[in-house]
C-alpha cells in the first residue's frame, strides 16, 4: 500500500503543478502506465508519450511539432504543459495509480472519481473521456450527475487509432 500511496502523490504532485485555477476542459483517460517514469504531467518523457503527443498535436499543433524536433526537450514539454494550464485543460484518470496494482475493476474505480470530478468541475467544465472502456464506465453516472460530458467515444490514441483520436478529439473540442 505504501508504493500506491508513493505513485498516487508523486502522480498528484505533478499534475498540481500543471492545474488550472479555472478547469474549463477536463480530459478523463484510464490509468497511468505502468512504467512510473512515464506519466502525462512529467516533463521527461522520451519514449511512448502517445497520449500526450496527440492531445497537444490537436491543441498545439505547431508547438508539437517543434517539440518533436528538439528531440523532446523537457523545457519545452513544460511549455506546452503551461499553455494547456492556462487554456483551462487538466487531464486526470478513472484510477490514480495503475489498475495493474490495485486490481480495482472500472467500476470499482468510478465513486472516487465521482469525488475527485466534483471536486475539480463545474457543470460548465466540458468533459471528455479518453478510451472506451472509460465512456463506457463513466459517461452514464457524469451525464446523470448533471455534468457537460462529450458524446464523443474516443480510443485510446495507440496501437493504430491515432488517427480516430484525433478526429474524435477535434469533434468533442468542437474545433
Amino acid at each position: 500500500m505504501d508504493d500506491i500511496n508513493f505513485l498516487k502523490t508523486r502522480y498528484n504532485v505533478a499534475r498540481n503543478k500543471y492545474k488550472p485555477a479555472e478547469v474549463r476542459t477536463l480530459l478523463i483517460a484510464e490509468s497511468p502506465p505502468c512504467n512510473p517514469e512515464r506519466f502525462f504531467y512529467f516533463e521527461d518523457v522520451r519514449t511512448h508519450d502517445s497520449l500526450f503527443l496527440e492531445i497537444m498535436g490537436v491543441i498545439y499543433p505547431e508547438l508539437k511539432t517543434t517539440y518533436l524536433k528538439s528531440k523532446r526537450n523537457p523545457e519545452l514539454k513544460a511549455e506546452l504543459l503551461e499553455n494547456f494550464q492556462s487554456d483551462g485543460y487538466l487531464l486526470i484518470d478513472l484510477s490514480e495509480v495503475p489498475q495493474e496494482l490495485t486490481g480495482e475493476s472500472d467500476a470499482e474505480c468510478l465513486p472516487d472519481l465521482l469525488q475527485r470530478v466534483g471536486k475539480l468541475a463545474s457543470r460548465k467544465t466540458r468533459i471528455i473521456l479518453i478510451k472506451a472502456n472509460v465512456f463506457d464506465c463513466a459517461y452514464g453516472a457524469l451525464k446523470e450527475a448533471g455534468y457537460k460530458v462529450s458524446a464523443e467515444r474516443l480510443p485510446f490514441p495507440g496501437s493504430g487509432q491515432q488517427r480516430v483520436f484525433r478526429v474524435g478529439f477535434r469533434r468533442a473540442l468542437g474545433m
